[in-house]
């Protein structure tokens, strides 16, 4: 339960007791009285500073809750700064504001090559001084990795978020850090432990943990966030605290910590509210935070009230290693250094252990929801908006489409329930068909505690097959495999052989005893490896597929053209050259990773294939730092794979997420960036004899359009995905011909 006011009330005060009367000896052997007047104390020298950022939590949300044990105990032993404030929301303009000293006009989470900002960092001014700093980003595949997310098949639908995400990084959006050795200091949270083993720590540690484990939510790897206080999010919180309670016990054991004076910083993103402080950011900010100074040899169990913010930590961390100021740490008659809570009191340094965190079991779904329809309907370019059957009035998000005939056409997701009674944090997998009539929405079977997801689906012969992914009993991803036999939808039983996860996000029949389905498993050491099922007619059983990926592999994307002729898609990582598409064939015997084109880019995947009587086809993008991510269309012609030149919308973030061979040729959907309204648009590739062309295509409401799925059945295309009009996000079909 989040804390009530009173037990706040009791916390902060019990932490106003905590009064410290003497410095105990340190390992220089002097003794330093604690100061009566901490506002009077001069800062001294840090020879390491540790910064970890954690999410979306006001001050209220965890001090006193008793799901973080061992975020209250640092706040109690150690120094707790009880007006600080985040500079803005949502998440991105608070990280560039950390290490900018400005949020540079940013408002929103786009993609760093569309948040430029042209001007001097933290970064480049350690740089510039020869300061050594890491960025240890978890969930990372490898140093100097350049996507804006790990695993790369994000942004789409339905909505899939990465474990790493470059937002809650923005060392990238500064254009005086797109370099080498700027992005070689940005590696996996993994080589922490190394570094402290070996003691060759930097002087400056940003630790940024994932989306799993920064107290934000992370479906498909995880459950999602809530409402501060409820069920839900108090296990992710648990969750954060776990991982945060781990890394700070690291730290301080480490041989280095009680020589010298080193600090570890815990602050959050952003609070609740748009509460701040501190001059220029005020009134406007990101809301109230716990802000936490965990020191060597400073100030033992500290409240302390002066106002500060994020531009207080950078001004901090700038005098200590003797930079200038940048923006709005310039401003010091509003921006105040956290002075107190880094004063050098002459305490004994202490190593903290670790706490056990609570147990906090999460509601079971109700997924019975009231069903109605979606009533916008545009054209345009021989596209037509179909209403689409809505499960409650939460989020609805379909992301794979398939036909066995011109009334039997089936398209699947998930949505979000909301109905008073329902656990409104959960996520369940959706399922909706086509007649020849209408849409109408089939209920499905869900299993796990609070998620189900179903990313692909095939039709065939009045039957059909979906597959995604849902959370076990122990909150682990499994993969998902749902069958509708013509009646109903049930769940069969597929192997799991990932350590830590199993996904499946494509699915694809030749007959019914002839289909595949891929994805990816992650192992017990944290890599990535493809995943490729089969079904025989009686079971399904893992077939084994290369893994070329030095750092990590996925399947995104299948297609099956027969019993010998199956192609699968994705990408491969490999920190010592570019991140690869990924294209793999199956013979009839094995599995064997296919050529792909060399594209000079900095990275590229492919998230969709497509087998035709003309050829193969498959879809995705490429990705480069400063030209950001553009449509990439390959063609499997003469024995080898080529790349297609296609035309894209303006802008810098466009991907393909779906593709079909139909008698018209070759259709591919996706998205991209509108910079003029500042919200992804839908996307529609058609290519022909003649060559490939942007086609037309209506965008219902007015925020975010995504399609992620197309199909040809018959003389008709089906595509689907989800739009945003002003609230929820909504299912979107749309329908191209008879």
């Amino acid at each position: 339960m989040r804390p009530s006011p009173k037990h706040l009330a009791m916390l902060v005060t019990s932490l106003a007791s905590i009064v410290v009367v003497a410095g105990t000896t340190a390992d220089t052997g002097q003794v330093s009285p604690t100061p009566s007047d901490p506002q009077g104390v001069s800062p001294s020298h840090y020879d390491h500073i540790f910064v970890i950022v954690e999410e979306n939590h006001g001050f209220q949300d965890v001090i006193g809750n008793p799901a973080a044990p061992n975020l209250n105990a640092l706040a109690q032993q150690f120094g707790l700064a009880t007006d600080y404030f985040g500079i803005s929301h949502p998440s991105e303009p608070n990280y560039v504001a950390l290490l900018g000293g400005n949020t540079f006009g940013i408002a929103d989470d786009n993609p760093y090559f569309l948040n430029t900002v042209n001007k001097p960092s933290l970064i480049s001014q350690l740089d510039e001084s020869g300061i050594t700093w890491k960025a240890y980003l978890q969930g990372l595949p490898h140093p100097g990795y350049k996507d804006i997310c790990y695993p790369s098949r994000c942004n789409g639908t339905p909505d899939a978020d990465p474990l790493y995400v470059s937002k809650h990084d923005a060392i990238q959006n500064f254009t005086t850090s797109l370099n080498p050795d700027d992005w070689s200091r940005q590696v996996p949270l993994e080589e922490l432990d190394a570094d402290l083993s070996s003691a060759n720590v930097p002087a400056f540690n940003y630790i940024i943990p994932d989306e799993c484990h920064d107290m934000h939510g992370d479906p498909p790897y995880c459950i999602d966030g809530g409402n501060p206080g409820d069920p839900q999010d108090q296990r992710l919180v648990t969750i954060g605290d776990h991982t945060l309670g781990q890394t700070v016990s690291a730290i301080t054991h480490a041989s280095f910590w009680s020589k010298g004076n080193n600090a570890v910083v815990v602050t959050y993103d952003e609070g609740d509210d748009n509460a701040g402080c501190c001059g220029a950011a005020s009134p406007n900010g990101g809301g109230q935070v716990a802000s936490i100074v965990i020191t060597s040899h400073g100030p033992r169990g500290l409240q302390d009230p002066t106002p500060y913010n994020h531009f207080s930590l950078l001004q901090t961390i700038q005098q200590n290693f003797g930079l200038g100021c940048l923006e709005l740490t310039c401003d010091t008659a509003d921006v105040k250094p956290m002075t107190p809570l880094f004063a050098v009191s002459g305490s004994k340094a202490v190593p903290t252990n670790m706490l056990p965190v609570p147990n906090f079991p999460t509601p079971s779904p109700t997924p019975l929801e009231p069903s109605s329809s979606t009533t916008l309907t545009p054209s345009s370019g021989g596209w037509h908006v179909v209403a689409a059957p809505l499960s409650g009035t939460g989020d609805n998000s379909l992301g794979s489409v398939s036909g066995s005939a011109p009334n039997d056409v089936w398209a699947v997701g998930n949505f979000l329930p909301d109905t008073t009674d329902a656990n409104q944090d959960a996520t369940l997998s959706l399922a909706a068909h086509f007649d020849g009539n209408s849409w109408t929405d089939v209920a499905t079977p869900n299993v796990g505690p609070n998620f189900n997801t179903l990313f692909g689906v095939t039709a065939l012969n009045g039957q059909a097959w979906a597959v995604g992914v849902h959370l076990d009993d122990q909150y682990r991803d499994r993969a998902l495999v749902e069958h509708w036999d013509g009646t109903d939808w049930t769940v069969v039983n597929v192997p799991q052989p990932g350590k830590e996860r199993d996904l499946l996000y494509s699915v694809s029949a030749s007959t019914p005893s002839d289909i595949w389905a891929v994805g990816d498993q992650e192992g017990a050491d944290g890599r990535f490896q493809t995943l490729a099922e089969h079904w025989d007619g009686k079971r399904w059983s893992v077939v084994t597929t290369p893994d070329p990926g030095s750092s990590g592999s996925h399947l995104f994307g299948v297609a099956t053209g027969g019993a010998d002729d199956a192609w699968a898609v994705g990408q491969q990582l490999d920190p010592a050259g570019h991140d690869e598409a990924l294209i793999e064939h199956w013979d009839g015997r094995h599995w064997a990773a296919v050529p792909s084109p060399s594209l000079g880019a900095d990275s590229a995947l492919l998230d969709a294939v497509a087998i035709g009587s003309d050829g193969v086809w498959a879809v995705g993008k490429t990705i480069d730092a400063v030209a950001g991510d553009h449509p990439l269309v390959e063609e499997l012609r003469d024995g080898a794979w080529q790349t297609v030149e296609v035309p894209s919308p303006r802008g810098a973030f466009n991907d393909l997420l779906g593709v079909t061979v139909a008698d018209s040729g070759v259709w591919a959907v996706g998205t991209f960036f509108d910079s003029r309204s500042g919200s992804q648009q839908t996307f529609t590739l058609h290519g022909t004899d003649h060559g490939w062309s942007l086609a037309h295509r209506p965008n219902p409401g007015s925020g975010d359009h995504i399609l992620g799925g197309v199909t040809a059945v018959g003389h008709t295309l089906w595509a689907v995905g989800t739009y945003d009009d002003g609230g929820s996000n909504l299912p979107l079909i749309e329908r191209h011909g008879n």
